[in-house]
């Protein structure tokens, strides 16, 4: 009985240890391997014309402690949280264009950089403009018809720039995987689909995430 419960107990403390959340506050204590632990928190997705309307990233880091969240939202630049990465979009910009105060879905790109899912260039732009010409319904409007158009972006932390992963990205960074190039051109034909359900899996399978 003694072994059961022991057992039990550990199991507990290992499923406790799988669900703890922490965050950095810089990318050299992410390099360093410090993380600072969190007692609870819950990502609020926000959907995609909120999250348009708020940059393009889609996760708000809610903890119940005012001052960690504000710890999170204008400090921290990565949170782990059920074995997932997320980063921190405040102040990052692509092609003029900012992705808002919230967290992104993330992944380690080719060990120093950082790959991450938002609403796509396109899209933001084309709400922006709706929002110019024809004001607050106009720019609901064209979030409504682009809510659902995602890309993948990479952040080079040195420099603190962001590229989009575009077409012509994507067979740069498949240049020494050319079945996997070839898998691409099947996948996308005409069209430029640099969606992350493309995007993704050929990057996981050239070991780059």
């Amino acid at each position: 009985m003694k072994h059961i419960i022991l057992l039990f107990t550990l199991l507990a403390a290992t499923l406790a240890g799988q669900a703890q959340s922490s965050y950095c506050l810089t990318f050299d204590e992410y390099a360093a391997g410090t993380w600072h632990q969190l007692s609870q928190l819950e990502l609020q997705y926000r959907s995609g014309n909120k999250s348009l309307w708020n940059g393009g990233a889609s996760y708000k880091p809610v903890t119940g402690d005012s001052k960690t969240d504000k710890t999170l939202k204008k400090d921290a630049c990565l949170i782990m949280h059920n074995d997932s990465l997320y980063i921190n979009c405040r102040g990052l910009t692509c092609q003029g264009v900012g992705f808002g105060n919230w967290y992104a879905p993330a992944y380690v790109f080719d060990r120093d950089y950082f790959l991450f899912t938002a609403l796509s260039l396109k899209a933001k732009k084309s709400t922006a403009r709706s929002a110019f010409w024809f004001g607050i319904v106009g720019g609901a409007i064209a979030a409504a018809n682009h809510k659902d158009e995602y890309m993948c972006y990479i952040f080079y932390p040195n420099s603190e720039t962001v590229k989009a992963v575009d077409q012509k990205m994507m067979y740069q960074l498949l240049e020494d995987h050319p079945d996997l190039r070839s898998n691409y051109d099947d996948m996308v034909g005409d069209d430029a689909d640099c969606s992350p359900q493309t995007v993704i899996p050929l990057l996981k399978k050239a070991g780059l995430i």
